[in-house]
């Protein structure tokens, strides 16, 4: 599994560098998308990364050249892609210092009002823990796990500082994946297609049905404007540049429609 980590960002030091040497307005691509969401990431940008260097992506570079005292050109080279990529360290290591806090451990069967926040992070982060109910049951606990071994903390299933750490950063889209596929998604739930995905998990938000000769059964994924979620299920219709993507309720899945999406393939 693929995920941004410090050792990730120092290797992408080199790398991005490089390849933003003579980046700046017009130009498009996946090297431009991955530094729009760095500037996303960082506040700069309040736009989506969509690959292509227009205005406010200029503009954004701008603004981080002049309170970084780089030449303010607009145009990202080495030493602005070596900048963003080191505040980013360390704008990471400031959220996480500013929401970390003492955190008694809580485990399955516990439940509060402070279960009840950890599910509504687990929402926000797109690892979706069924309804939010303050119990921590089976649901919350799946979605722990694959919260924490998508972002290499220890595999618990429970709450202690370090996790919590995480779930507080807000979350955005990828900024590392494999590949990215163009498809068009609908959406379905347990009412009419039954109580558990091909691989016998509990259907919830957080599970997706694909075509497995295009992304195997397992793959972690992130699709937009749905989230984070494990490719867990097929379905008949599912074939191709398909997916259905799980909700937790019918009414979920109507207002969903149909529409394509961009899905992140992350492991």
């Amino acid at each position: 599994m693929k995920k941004i980590t410090l050792i990730a960002i120092l290797l992408l030091v080199c790398c991005m560098a490089t390849a933003f040497a003579t980046s700046g307005r017009g130009d498009r691509g996946k090297e431009v998308e991955e530094l729009q969401a760095l500037l996303v990431a960082q506040g700069y940008l309040l736009d989506t990364a969509d690959g292509v260097f227009g205005n406010n992506t200029e503009y954004a570079v701008l603004v981080f050249q002049k309170e970084h005292g780089l030449t303010p050109d607009g145009r990202v080279g080495t030493e602005t892609m070596r900048a963003l990529l080191e505040n980013q360290k360390q704008f990471e290591g400031q959220q996480a210092s500013r929401n970390t806090r003492s955190v008694e451990v809580s485990r399955f069967g516990d439940r509060g009002r402070n279960i009840e926040e950890v599910q509504l992070k687990l929402v926000d982060s797109g690892f979706s823990p069924g309804a939010v109910d303050g119990v921590f049951g089976n649901g919350t606990k799946e979605a722990l796990i694959r919260f924490q071994r998508h972002y290499g903390l220890p595999v618990t299933g429970t709450i202690d500082s370090a996790t919590w750490s995480k779930l507080s950063i807000k979350r955005g889209k990828p900024t590392s994946y494999k590949k990215t596929i163009d498809m068009e998604a609908s959406a379905y739930s347990s009412y009419e297609s039954g109580t558990h995905t091909a691989r016998g998990n509990a259907l919830r938000r957080g599970y997706v049905s694909v075509d497995p000769n295009v992304i195997p059964l397992g793959t972690e994924v992130y699709v937009e404007g749905y989230g984070y979620a494990v490719a867990d299920d097929t379905g008949g219709a599912i074939i191709g540049h398909r997916i259905d993507l799980a909700m937790d309720s019918y009414n979920e899945a109507i207002q969903f429609g149909r529409r394509t999406v961009k899905v992140y393939i992350l492991n």
